[in-house]
């Protein structure tokens, strides 16, 4: 059964910004690290972190196509620092 899938991201505190890890919640309220999911998506390039709203959409379409080319499912995707 496809999860949600939470994605932690990490800003280098100067300009860019990338994809630090990929979890779900279990049934027990706790963060579970999906491994095959941080892999595939650490490969996403850093970007750069003052985007605007188009960071988010721009990191949301390469997740959702790293995630799609390894044929990995979710229902959703959300974003730790997402305004």
């Amino acid at each position: 059964m496809p999860k949600d899938l939470y994605i932690r991201t990490q800003y280098d505190d100067k300009d860019l910004i990338s994809v630090l890890e990929v979890y779900s919640i279990d049934q027990d309220g706790e963060e579970q690290i999906e491994e095959d999911a941080t892999r595939v998506c650490s490969h996403i390039p850093p970007t750069c972190a003052d985007q605007g709203a188009d960071l988010w959409s721009w990191l949301r379409r390469k997740v959702e196509e790293f995630l799609r080319q390894a044929r990995i499912s979710y229902r959703a995707i959300y974003f730790d620092a997402e305004p």
